[in-house]
């Protein structure tokens, strides 16, 4: 068989044009980013799609990355600083400065068929809270989805209308901090609190407003309540004149663990329609 070529029982295709995954370390601020970036089939170039996971990174959402690559787009996951083997220490400030890391390096790249006029972001928990950052701060990023999205800027306010749901982020935020380096609970719920104002996703509202942004929400979501998390986001928005933000909400935990496939299609039609918006 031609090197060029491989095939499995009738089919055959030039492996250069295969599914492929590419293991690299991205080089950041405070060392390597221990990163994933799964290539889909077909001549590029294609489009791709920075995923982000949450604290600590236990839901990784790499099936999200598959099902994703499955429909044309390459998928890059990372790991953000201190975390999953990725050099430095962790703390919210270098989640910011990995994602805008990770960006350059594919915008970067000329060895995978990187289309960098359609570069499209998703994050899931803290990597929404991330996410809406870069969405809303990087030209480059044409529209965002946010996937039971943690606003941990609102943390003072959510403090005040709901004592409780505040309790579960800072219990989240101490048991996290046992899985990666340079933290501890109390500094990230510090710099929580200190940030806040940078932090708060309303802040963003308005670069927010003028892009496409789907947010999907559980309404059995008791880490990240819609109400005290995506609803501000949304009026706030709405408020500056946005239409291209949506809400949809599935009756699902925090995790989707019940509904994947159904939040993966609903992710992989928005992203869709934004290229065939595009194309048009």
């Amino acid at each position: 068989m031609n090197d060029s070529t491989q095939c499995m029982g009738t089919h055959c295709e030039r492996s250069d044009y295969r599914p492929d995954i590419h293991g690299t370390l991205i080089p950041g601020r405070r060392g390597r980013l221990l990163s994933v970036l799964y290539t889909a089939g077909g001549a590029g170039p294609h489009p791709v799609v920075l995923l982000f996971h949450g604290i600590p990174g236990c839901e990784r959402n790499f099936d999200l990355a598959h099902f994703l690559r499955r429909a044309g787009f390459h998928v890059l996951v990372f790991h953000y600083s201190g975390s999953w083997g990725s050099d430095g220490d962790y703390s919210l400030t270098h989640d910011l400065e990995d994602a805008n890391t990770a960006l350059n390096w594919l915008l970067a790249d000329e060895a995978h068929g990187i289309d960098k006029h359609r570069i499209y972001a998703v994050g899931h928990s803290l990597g929404g809270f991330v996410c809406a950052h870069l969405t809303a701060c990087r030209t480059e990023i044409r529209a965002g989805v946010l996937l039971m999205p943690c606003d941990i800027g609102r943390l003072p306010q959510i403090a005040a209308e709901n004592p409780r749901a505040a309790e579960t982020i800072r219990q989240v935020l101490e048991d996290s901090a046992l899985w990666l380096n340079g933290t501890s609970g109390e500094a990230l719920l510090e710099e929580a609190v200190t940030h806040s104002r940078e932090f708060r996703l309303e802040g963003l509202a308005e670069p927010l407003s003028r892009k496409p942004v789907l947010c999907i929400a559980g309404s059995l979501d008791v880490h990240t309540p819609p109400e005290l998390h995506c609803a501000p986001l949304e009026r706030a928005v709405q408020n500056r004149g946005g239409v291209m933000f949506h809400t949809v909400s599935y009756p699902a935990d925090h995790f989707f663990s019940d509904c994947r496939e159904t939040v993966a299609k609903t992710v992989e039609s928005f992203l869709l329609e934004q290229l065939s918006i595009e194309k048009s």
